[in-house]
């Protein structure tokens, strides 16, 4: 499956369920995560991945610098597992 399907089940499903959901891009820089999840009193992000991709060089950079703030950033390389992140039944 690639990145692009898996993030767009999860975006269709997390609106279902109640999310608000943004596409993410930072202005003057690279390496923003995927998306953006409100709701439930959190806001989480994630880095969309085909199956067994995992983030390097800047973005794995931008990932630990916002996780080393107390963000919730996650990296998800399958559907289930980004459901249950954002606590949605699969």
């Amino acid at each position: 499956m690639l990145e692009d399907q898996i993030e767009q089940e999860v975006v269709e499903r997390a609106e279902q369920f109640g999310y608000v959901t943004r596409k993410l891009q930072w202005k003057g820089r690279k390496s923003a995560p995927d998306r953006i999840f409100f709701g439930f009193g959190r806001c989480v992000l994630i880095e969309f991945k085909a199956p067994g991709e995992r983030p390097i060089g800047h973005q794995a950079k931008e990932i630990r610098r916002l996780q080393e703030r107390y963000s919730e950033v996650y990296v998800c390389d399958n559907r289930a597992q980004a459901l249950r992140l954002l606590g949605i039944p699969a």
